[in-house]
């Protein structure tokens, strides 16, 4: 069974703190470390759904220069990061 979702990153602790700030209330995030499979990026991710990717993006790029979202998906054959543009 494949398992989606899609992790925000940032370059340092402080765009992610930022993050979380402009976001919560707004859409429902979790903060959680950032994945292994994504090594670029400082240790704290934020977890978002599908269903609030474009908002979310939209909002962030109004605020803060400095991040990524890679989607994960989890099978049978381990976890894959894809970053999206």
């Amino acid at each position: 069974m494949n398992k989606e979702f899609y992790v925000i990153v940032f370059k340092s602790v402080h765009y992610a703190i930022k993050a979380e700030h402009t976001l919560k209330g707004k859409f429902e995030i979790k903060i959680m470390p950032t994945p292994r499979e994504i090594s670029a990026s400082c240790g704290v991710s934020i977890r978002i759904s599908k269903s609030d990717l474009e908002a979310i993006k939209e909002t962030l790029q109004a605020s803060i220069d400095e991040f990524n979202i890679y989607e994960l998906v989890e099978s049978g054959e381990g976890k894959r990061a894809i970053k999206m543009d």
